[in-house]
């Protein structure tokens, strides 16, 4: 094996270790070996090397991209029914294992000429590079693309189709562009020691579970790892027990006891008390009391706790508290935007006499008729909806005072040079490998940028031009700097949506398809370059090279798109009312909340919705609020560097409100207190066992739940066989508090109150 060890005399830095509330570590102290500054990385990836791994094999090829249109399959059809079931990239990254080593074992090992080019089938054990790009591929179809949802919202409400080309390009456009901005933020976002981006460490410690037993498979074993712990027991083992006691647990809220996905016992207290209902239920309210237990609730919504650093947690568990838990209540009962009028919890749209809002009767053409509209009523949402609109914006603001203050040098270093003179041994150890050009990503872009201009000006009901597309990149390029730098570090990806909302709504009000078109090439682009730049890190972990990366996320994007656009268009033509409940189980039920955000932005748009003489007009200046923020923290943590100031991150705190809904508000609770116990207490009383089985943890239990759900789906739910009804499997109030599982409140609460 030709393994490289990269020992550099000196000390290593680490940047803005502030941010990271965690401190640089010298050689001295590690034995003389250099490593990553960075506690969590050292536990989870060695600072090793094997450049005489192949890569690009045919195992890689082949498994990659039959997972890849598997998961953009299943996930899209999934997509549609009332209890969607997402088929993680964790099921492609455990099955490709043993099926890579089967085909290691099976496969002809002779070497194979074809004009000139030699390859072979086999060319020897299966190894963990090749392992990581199947993976990487598979993930590219692991979730629906955003843009479907544009062109489900642009038939159902609107009733315009592009059809299957037009969607097409429309999802392709949107991926690729997401590429070009990826591309231009590696040396940002991916070669600094201090963008951890903390999920990427769970995926590479199950890769160097899996691949540890094998000698030739590259897995190198950090010294620096598996630190002193009574534990004897392998990492192998115990992610085979935990994922096995998983596996059993979860037929608990998954088929036998749902009601543990949302413990809300204030509710029992009284369930015919409507305020008991409101405050304790952990689906449909405020929360209060209520937790899970249910693992897949929580990693559905959020990222690992065991993967998450306290700190972040801690800001994200303050933020949820102060918005959830303190602002919104203080909203709704003080009927500050009509809030009593409508439900207290949901992202709904309503007139003013708190019925649904209904389309018909403001539009013609798709477009909004200013007199219709008078006539009819003004758009109203809940409190909970509006004081989110703030928090979002106020997330925002918060995240570019952040990346000025905290990242500002090392950016504008950065901006200088692509390589720093501190970076840390991963950075250095893949400077073996040839650099993916530049020019790829710049090719990739403006291809994807013309096929954008393309696909506006091909389909005239886009309500867009070519100066519309050129706006709306613009937009993307402010943003996914920053809101990457954010989600390096925490996990959490806050959302531009409504920034991209509000910029077509001004310059182009009234015009909902386009308002919607617009979102996915601003928002969408920023979602898609910060998923791959996650991915992009995950393989400068694990020291793949760089251009087989850019190679096989290319070609899993383009055949998931393929298959997913397919998947939409055979459901949207074949079954009857799609989307309504005369179609059950294809539901549809995340449209609602897009569809909510194109009457809210699209059909109104922001000069009416947020004009001085709007009851949401204070919203305007929750960015500002959101920017100012961090300042007295930042200031305060320079003057006082060993204060628990340092560990305040008000960006991550903004991101405590969200995503809910849809989320329950009982995860939270749960989320917060796994990691305190884990990444807190246990982190620092016995450092050996959490570096040693912390990360193989949280993989078991994603690994345990997936496997376990897939079988529940395919051997019962979907043969039509379901649990007996009992108490703790009620299907009109899982929470069992029955006023907000019946809807008591629907419409019309505040006159019924009064």
């Amino acid at each position: 094996m030709a393994a490289i060890v990269d020992r550099k005399e000196g000390k290593v830095d680490v940047v803005d270790a502030l941010s990271l509330n965690e401190k640089a570590l010298s050689i001295d102290s590690l034995d003389e070996v250099d490593d990553s500054p960075i506690l969590e990385v050292r536990a989870s990836v060695p600072p090793t090397d094997d450049t005489s791994l192949p890569t690009k094999t045919f195992r890689a090829w082949f498994l990659g991209i039959f997972f890849t249109l598997v998961l953009a399959f299943v996930n899209q059809f999934f997509w549609f029914r009332d209890n969607p079931l997402t088929i993680r990239v964790m099921v492609a990254q455990l099955l490709a294992y043993p099926l890579g080593s089967f085909m290691a074992r099976i496969l002809p090992t002779r070497t194979y000429s074809i004009f000139g080019w030699k390859f072979s089938l086999n060319p020897g054990p299966f190894n963990i590079k090749e392992h990581v790009l199947i993976t990487i591929m598979a993930n590219t179809g692991a979730t629906t693309f955003a843009a479907i949802d544009i062109i489900v919202i642009q038939e159902l409400y609107y009733h315009d189709s592009w059809g299957f080309g037009g969607g097409l390009l429309l999802v392709l456009s949107t991926q690729f562009v997401g590429y070009g901005f990826a591309g231009a933020l590696r040396r940002f976002l991916v070669r600094p020691a201090a963008m951890v981006w903390p999920v990427n460490l769970v995926n590479a410690t199950l890769f160097h579970t899996l691949h540890r037993r094998n000698a030739g498979n590259g897995t190198l074993r950090s010294p620096n790892v598996d630190e002193a712990t009574s534990w004897t027991m392998s990492r192998n083992m115990f992610f085979f027990l935990v994922s096995a006691a998983m596996f059993v647990y979860y037929w608990l809220p998954g088929y036998i006891f749902p009601l543990l996905t949302s413990i809300s016992w204030v509710c029992w207290i009284n369930r015919d008390s409507l305020l008991l209902n409101q405050l304790g239920s952990g689906l449909n309210g405020i929360g209060y009391g209520s937790f899970t237990l249910d693992w897949s609730s929580m990693s559905a919504w959020l990222p690992s706790p065991l993967a998450i650093p306290w700190w972040a947690q801690a800001n994200m568990l303050a933020g949820f508290v102060f918005f959830v838990w303190i602002l919104i209540p203080i909203m709704y009962y003080t009927n500050r935007y009509d809030g009593k009028l409508f439900p207290i919890y949901n992202t709904n749209t309503y007139d003013n006499v708190g019925q649904p809002y209904n389309l018909s009767r403001v539009l013609v053409n798709n477009a909004l008729d200013e007199e219709k509209y008078d006539a009819y009523s003004p758009v109203r949402i809940t409190a909970f909806f509006a004081t989110m609109y703030g928090q979002g914006l106020c997330a925002l603001g918060a995240i570019v005072s952040h990346a000025l203050l905290y990242h500002g040098k090392d950016i504008w270093k950065r901006i200088r040079s692509a390589k720093q003179k501190d970076e840390d041994i991963h950075a250095r150890l893949m400077d073996h490998y040839p650099e993916c050009p530049d020019w790829w990503y710049a090719a990739t872009f403006v291809l994807a940028c013309g096929l954008s201009i393309l696909t506006v000006e091909l389909y005239p009901s886009s309500d867009m031009t070519w100066w519309h597309v050129l706006v709306a990149m613009g937009l993307a390029a402010i943003w996914t700097l920053p809101v990457g730098i954010l989600t390096a570090i925490t996990s959490q990806a806050p959302s531009i949506s409504m920034i991209s909302e509000w910029v077509f709504g001004v310059i182009s009000p009234g015009r909902p398809i386009g308002n919607m078109i617009f979102k996915t090439y601003g928002f969408i682009t920023v979602q898609q370059a910060i998923l791959f730049t996650q991915d992009l890190k995950l393989g400068h972990y694990m020291k793949v090279p760089p251009r087989d990366m850019f190679i096989f996320q290319m070609v899993g994007t383009f055949l998931a798109a393929l298959v997913s656009m397919g998947t939409t268009t055979y459901l949207m033509t074949s079954i009857d009312d799609i989307c309504t409940p005369a179609a059950y189980p294809f539901t549809c039920p995340s449209a609602s909340l897009f569809g909510a955000s194109s009457i809210v932005w699209g059909v109104v748009g922001p000069l009416k919705f947020l004009s001085p003489s709007s009851m949401y007009y204070p919203i305007v200046w929750f960015f500002f609020i959101g920017f100012v923020l961090p300042v007295p923290f930042y200031l305060l943590a320079r003057k006082y560097p060993n204060s628990w100031v340092k560990d305040v991150n008000m960006a991550a705190f903004m991101l405590g409100g969200g995503p809910y809904p849809p989320a329950g508000t009982s995860i939270m609770p749960t989320w917060a207190l796994i990691g305190f116990i884990f990444n807190f207490v246990i982190k620092r009383r016995h450092f050996g066992w959490w570096s040693k089985y912390n990360y193989v943890m949280s993989a078991a239990l994603d690994a345990g739940v997936a496997i376990s759900a897939l079988v529940i789906f395919f051997a019962l739910q979907n043969n039509n066989i379901k649990m007996p009804q009992w108490w703790g499997n009620n299907s009109s109030s899982i929470d069992q508090c029955p006023r907000v599982g019946e809807n008591w409140f629907g419409h019309n609460t505040y006159a019924e109150q009064s």
